[in-house]
């Protein structure tokens, strides 16, 4: 019963908003190029790690929470 009382709804509509965000650059970049889902993955996997890297700056920090 705890974890119910400690979720943050707020956080969980935004991972619902980025989340379907990345789903809709995805499906564009499907209908709209010649790229293969497999590329689309290698550039989603490489962008997650640039962004990874920039969380220890303190300006995109404060923007992602």
């Amino acid at each position: 019963m705890d974890f119910f009382q400690t979720l943050d709804y707020s956080m969980i509509i935004k991972a619902f908003i980025v989340g379907g965000i990345i789903c809709i650059i995805g499906q564009i970049l499907i209908d709209k190029t010649k790229l293969t889902s497999a590329r689309i993955l290698v550039i989603f996997v490489t962008t997650g790690a640039i962004l990874g890297g920039l969380r220890n700056i303190p300006a995109f920090s404060r923007f992602c929470r």
